[in-house]
C-alpha cells in the first residue's frame, strides 16, 4: 500500500537522502535547510502561513516498510518584488531587405522577470527502484498536487508554473549559461545557482535587456532551446497530460523549458470531486486513483482502487485503514484516468 502525505519533521534524514540522491531543484540538499523548508510545509498545510510565503511539501510512503521513496511540492507563488521570477521569452522577429529582396527570421530570447507571479509545481522525486512499477507512483506523485489545489483553490494563484531540467553536460552543467550567462556574470553555473537560491539580485543587475539572437550561439545550444532532459520528460508528459502547455519561455540559468496553463483549464483539478463513502459492497473495484482526507491541517492520499456511485465512494478495506476513515466520512477523489484537454 501506497500513501501521499504532508511531510512531517520526523521525515527529515529519509527526505534529505532522496534530495541528495537525485538533486531535486526546490527541496534543499542542506539538512538544517531543508528543515526549515519542512517547519514551512507544516506551517502552509495547518494554514498559519498563506500565499505568497507559503510551500507545500508531499511523502510518498510505502505503507509496509515505512519507506519514503518520493517527494513533490507547490509553491504558492513563484514571483515577488523580493524574489522576482525570472525568465528568457522565446520569439521570433522577421527581417527584410528590399534591396537583396530577401529576408530571414530570427529566433531571440528577450529578457523578462515577474513580480506577481503564478503558483509553481516542484521538488518532483521518485526513487529509481520505484520507477515503471506498473503502480501509478509517478502519476500520483505530480497529481496529488492538483488535488490539493482543488480542495484548496483560494490558497493558490490563478496559473501554474512547472520548471522542467534540460540536457545537461555529464558533470551538471548548462551550456546555454555557459554560452549567456556566465559572460555577463563571469560566474560558473553550478555558483551561480547556489548564489541565486539565496539573493537574485546579480541577475537583475548584469542580464542584458537588449534581445540576444540565437544565431550568434553554438548550433548545439540552439537546438537545446525548449528542450527537456531525458530524465525529466516522463515528468512533462505527465503534465501535459492535465493541460500545462510549454510556454515558449526557458530559464535563464540552464535554459530549461517553463510549462504552465490557468488552474481552471487544468483537467485534474476540475476531475477532482467529493464523496461520500458508502458501506463496501463491490466485489471488484472499477477505477484507480488518489482518494483523500484531511485532519487537523495534516493531508493524506491513499492509491488505490475503487468504486464510484453518483455522490458515493466504496473504498477496499486497506485503504479505509490507511487513511483512517469510515463509512459516512467525505474524502476527495481523482481519477487516475482523465480525458485530456482538447
Amino acid at each position: 500500500m501506497f500513501i501521499i502525505r504532508s511531510i512531517q519533521l520526523q521525515d527529515l534524514k529519509q527526505v534529505n537522502a532522496l534530495s541528495k540522491m537525485l538533486n531535486a531543484i526546490n527541496l534543499s540538499t542542506d539538512a538544517d535547510e531543508l528543515q526549515k523548508q519542512i517547519q514551512k510545509s507544516m506551517q502552509s498545510f495547518s494554514g498559519e502561513l498563506s500565499k505568497p510565503e507559503a510551500e507545500y511539501i508531499f511523502c510518498l510512503e510505502d505503507v509496509t516498510s515505512n519507506r519514503i521513496i518520493g517527494t513533490a511540492m507547490i509553491i504558492a507563488q513563484h514571483g515577488t518584488k523580493d524574489s522576482p521570477h525570472f525568465f528568457f521569452q522565446v520569439e521570433k522577429i522577421e527581417k527584410f531587405s528590399e534591396t537583396i529582396h530577401s529576408g530571414i527570421v530570427h529566433q531571440i530570447l528577450k529578457f523578462g522577470y515577474d513580480q506577481d507571479g503564478p503558483t509553481e509545481l516542484g521538488g518532483l522525486i521518485l526513487h529509481p527502484a520505484f520507477r515503471h512499477t506498473g503502480k501509478h507512483l509517478g502519476k500520483a506523485l505530480s497529481w496529488v498536487r492538483f488535488m490539493y489545489v482543488a480542495m484548496h483553490r483560494r490558497r493558490f494563484k490563478d496559473r501554474v508554473l512547472a520548471e522542467f531540467l534540460p540536457p545537461l553536460t555529464s558533470d551538471g552543467k548548462s551550456e546555454l549559461w555557459e554560452s549567456i550567462g556566465q559572460k555577463f556574470t563571469n560566474l560558473p553555473y553550478l555558483e551561480a545557482d547556489k548564489i541565486s537560491r539565496k539573493n537574485k539580485e546579480f541577475i537583475f543587475s548584469l542580464f542584458p535587456r537588449q534581445s540576444i539572437y540565437t544565431c550568434l550561439l553554438p548550433a548545439r545550444v540552439r537546438s537545446m532551446i525548449g528542450q527537456v532532459g531525458d530524465d525529466t520528460k516522463p515528468a512533462t508528459k505527465l503534465l501535459e497530460e492535465v493541460g500545462l502547455k510549454y510556454l515558449e519561455m526557458i530559464d535563464p540559468f540552464d535554459g530549461g523549458p517553463h510549462y504552465g496553463a490557468r488552474v481552471k483549464d487544468l483537467t485534474a483539478v476540475n476531475e477532482t470531486k467529493k464523496y461520500k463513502i458508502k458501506k463496501t459492497s463491490a466485489r471488484k473495484f472499477t477505477e484507480e486513483g488518489l482518494v483523500a482526507k484531511e485532519y487537523d491541517g495534516n493531508f493524506k492520499a491513499a492509491i488505490t482502487a475503487v468504486k464510484l456511485e453518483k455522490k458515493s465512494i466504496q473504498l477496499p478495506t486497506e485503504a479505509k485503514d490507511a487513511l483512517d476513515v469510515e463509512v459516512g466520512d467525505r474524502v476527495y477523489f481523482l481519477p487516475f484516468k482523465i480525458v485530456p484537454p482538447a
